[in-house]
């Protein structure tokens, strides 16, 4: 295959340097700060900058790729330099582009006078898979289609620039564009005030006040409604909910009634007057659309038919995002504003004339040729686009016949040598190809652009690298002014006084399943890793007592190997166990595979955590240079390894403790981690001493140390162990954080606090299971649970059976009485015992 994405010949328009090889004037400023740093220096910023990046969880996913969801937003911190000249421009052509995209929506779906006219073929429209008839004949609120427009700009040998792509239903990247701006305006900070760099935040608020404005109430709900954690963009929209004070949603958090949207939260259901939605439009609802869509909320098209809530954008927008659409672009503009488009797109053949068909004949060995609908970034991930030079001769030939055959399916388009500007990458200064994202926002007063952009950089010299999906990077675009920038920040008061609130909106139900589910794994991850601390720390001194503690505390964690824990008879083979289970990602029942359910359950809650809570989420879960599970295992790095995660759990455990509000995110969070502690310990407990041992006093010593109480235990009763002291203080004793007395004690109080609003909440199942759990620990004497007969103690295994259970039957009461409206499945969710 072919690696010239354009003809040999081509010649680049440089953004730096103008053809006489000199720094252009609006770049020499920023060439001078480049040349006054070292290149330690300059690597010192670059790194610091690729550290926030990583610490922030800024993310960019890759659909079908599972391991991508952890894969970095790569930047490159010198910043792409627009002049004003350029940029005014830019941002007259984006506004005529944005108009005349509303405008096409409002004929498309309304009187449909370009088709009947011939100026727009039938089959463009009505052969798209994103032209939703259900929606003919009606209007969004206030007859806006379009509030997000964005146009993905390239510059030409020429230095004109021309548009490749454009977005009108579902528009991204303005999050990773904001994020670029803090990152690069941290690293050059004199660089960014002296230059008079165009601020961005004035753009966001007027996005944001404007579709406010087309609500019924301010007093309702805005929400921004997310495919959720997959979806290839999910960073950008936690970060924007958080940065624009919306709640983040998905699809099966809201519920259509009467024509109107409500947000199901732990209170009942609150009427949502706003939805900025990041869903595609087909997705959005599978009653009218999609009916396999498990993203969208059923009978949302008819709540906007209504009018009872704003979308925005209006639902059907992807219908004119087609490369096809690009063909007949020139004659509409002229059709519906009476003026030619001020920046063209790049040249485009639809081949479903007989004059397209000819043409496309003609080029097809020097132009790129892809399916007529896929508005896919050009060479990404599924696109349809390839190099007519690249095509095989059956490939040719089969090409060749759709386009004779099917030629409606098809467009040709130019390949156009894209300008350069210059990165730095492997300690050196170059110069890649890039575009440029350019948003423009809808406001009552006319549309906005936001000054600045998302510049995506090639990951090498061809076009088909440029896609995110192909391992591009990006840069923060600075349009400098000619006079002060305006200071104004979202994160000011705006000048008006505040009320005084001690609890924020109220919740939705899913995010508190998902905060309970995320206590509970990251209270089974600490104590899953404290056992095998335990073990791994006797295999080399102590290998009796380690195959002992194995074969007792590991079996909810065994057949991570063909041999069962309890089979395992030599060092050699636990030692192969500890292996697979410290460090395989394979097997569900592995510590990798925990840590990867924590990160995945805080992923889904990524908007409910403070960012000092997520960067240590991040040190827990972060993969770690792990030896070959084929390697011979060394207890010294194990060990090691464990106590990093026994210390990120710590860490993690303190900032919910000292810096979470006390309200529901917390509750739900802490209560699910004293249910898993509590069930978990109970376990424990009976699985060390239900039964005689010769050896219970070091089952006792292991005990203490696995429930972080061995302290407390020697400062009350010294080095001398026995059976009643230590069930009392593990099981008993309300005063100890870690006994089991303790976690019930907190699980009561939690859920006085909890609402009682609906019919489940106010049955009490809930609270009726923890007192009653409760007053068995409270009414249990140490000395009958240590009371052994005939080698069994039957009143230890009466109580932590009980416990046990009955913490199984709280996490499925509180489910029943407050998650009712999550319906998404979760790995991974049953009782500890039974993994």
């Amino acid at each position: 295959m072919s690696e010239v994405a354009e003809p040999p010949t081509a010649v680049r328009f440089d953004e730096l340097r103008d053809s006489d090889g000199a720094v252009r004037p609006h770049w020499r400023s920023f060439a001078k700060t480049l040349t006054q740093l070292s290149p330690e220096e300059f690597e010192r910023r670059q790194a610091a900058a690729r550290a926030t990046v990583q610490d922030n969880g800024v993310t960019y996913n890759v659909y079908d790729d599972r391991g991508g969801h952890a894969r970095p937003w790569q930047l490159d911190i010198v910043p792409f330099i627009l002049s004003p000249a350029d940029w005014k421009a830019i941002e007259t052509a984006v506004i005529q582009r944005a108009m005349l995209a509303d405008l096409l929506l409002r004929d498309i779906y309304g009187p449909q006078r370009l088709i009947r006219e011939g100026m727009l073929p039938a089959h463009l429209v009505t052969g798209h898979p994103q032209f939703l008839r259900p929606l003919c004949g009606t209007q969004p609120v206030r007859g806006v289609h379009v509030h997000l427009y964005t146009a993905d700009l390239a510059r030409g040998p020429d230095g004109s620039w021309k548009v490749m792509a454009s977005r009108a239903d579902a528009p991204g990247g303005l999050g990773y564009a904001l994020e670029n701006r803090l990152v690069v305006s941290q690293t050059f900070p004199e660089s960014f005030g002296d230059m008079r760099v165009a601020r961005l935040a004035a753009f966001f608020n007027a996005y944001k006040e404007s579709i406010l404005g087309l609500g019924a109430s301010r007093r309702d709900r805005a929400v921004l409604m997310t495919p959720g954690p997959y979806n290839e963009a999910y960073f950008e929209h936690v970060y924007l909910s958080h940065y624009l004070g919306l709640t983040l949603v998905q699809g099966d958090d809201l519920a259509v009634r009467n024509g109107e949207v409500f947000l199901k939260t732990l209170t009942g259901l609150e009427r949502v007057a706003a939805i900025f939605r990041r869903v595609d439009s087909d997705f959005c609802d599978p009653l009218e659309f999609r009916g396999d869509s498990a993203l969208g909320v059923p009978g949302l098209a008819e709540a906007a038919r209504a009018g009872g809530v704003v979308l925005a954008n209006a639902l059907g927008g992807g219908v004119i995002e087609s490369p096809a659409m690009d063909a007949y672009l020139p004659n509409i503009c002229r059709a519906l504003l009476d003026e030619d488009l001020k920046i063209p797109d790049i040249a485009t053949i639809w081949c479903g004339t007989e004059w397209g068909r000819k043409e496309a004949l003609a080029r097809i060995d020097h132009s790129i040729l892809r399916d007529a609908f896929d508005a896919r970034p050009l060479f990404s991930r599924r696109s349809s686009a390839k190099l007519g030079s690249d095509l095989t001769a059956q490939e040719r030939e089969i090409a060749v016949a759709r386009l004779k055959q099917r030629g409606e399916t098809m467009v040709l388009q130019e390949i156009s040598p894209l300008g350069v500007a210059p990165v730095f990458e492997q300690g050196q200064f170059g110069a890649r190809p890039i575009s440029l994202r350019v948003f423009a926002a809808w406001t009552p007063n006319g549309w906005m652009v936001m000054p600045g952009g998302l510049t995506r950089v090639a990951a090498d010299d061809t076009m088909r690298a440029l896609s995110m999906q192909s391992d591009a990077s990006s840069k923060d675009a600075w349009v400098l002014s000619t006079s002060p920038v305006d200071t104004f920040s979202l994160l000011a008061g705006g000048g008006r006084t505040l009320e005084i609130k001690r609890y924020g909106e109220s919740a939705p139900s899913r995010a508190m399943d998902n905060l309970f589910w995320l206590g509970r794994y990251t209270e089974r991850t600490e104590s899953f890793v404290r056992i095998l601390r335990a073990v791994t720390a006797r295999i080399s001194d102590e290998p009796a007592a380690a195959l002992e503690v194995a074969r007792k505390l590991l079996i909810p964690y065994s057949h991570a190997s063909d041999t069962p824990i309890e089979e395992i008879a030599d060092e050699e083979a636990l030692a192969r166990e500890l292996q697979l289970l410290i460090y395989s990602p394979r097997h569900s029942r592995g510590l990798q595979r925990l840590l990867l359910r924590v990160e995945q359950t805080a992923w889904y809650v990524r908007d409910r955590l403070s960012l000092d809570t997520w960067r240590t989420i991040h040190a827990l879960t972060a993969d770690s240079d792990q030896p070959a599970l084929d390697a011979t295992f060394g207890a010294a790095g194990a060990r090691f390894y464990l106590d990093s995660l026994v210390r990120s759990a710590a860490a993690l455990s303190g900032l919910s403790a000292e810096n979470m509000t006390r309200g529901p995110n917390w509750l739900f969070m802490d209560l699910g981690r004293r249910v898993e502690r509590a069930h978990h310990l109970a376990w424990l407990v009976r699985q060390t001493v239900a039964h005689t041992d010769v050896r219970e006093t070091e089952h006792m010593r292991i005990l203490l140390e696995i429930a972080d109480s061995a302290m407390t235990y020697r400062s009350r009763y010294l080095n001398v162990f026995q059976l009643v002291p230590f069930v009392d203080l593990l099981l008993l004793d309300e005063y100890n954080p870690r006994s089991c007395a303790f976690q019930l004690a907190a699980i009561e109080s939690h859920l006085r606090e909890l609402p009682r609003i609906t019919l489940a909440q106010r049955s009490d199942v809930p609270r009726t299971v923890a007192h009653e759990m409760r007053a068995a620990c409270a009414d249990a004497n140490p000395a009958r649970l240590a009371f052994c007969e005939h080698g069994v103690r039957p009143g230890l295994i009466e109580l932590t059976d009980a416990i046990t259970s009955s913490a199984a039957e709280l996490s499925d009461a509180v489910a029943d009485a407050y998650f009712q409206h999550a319906s998404r499945s979760r790995t991974g969710s049953g009782a500890f015992v039974e993994g």
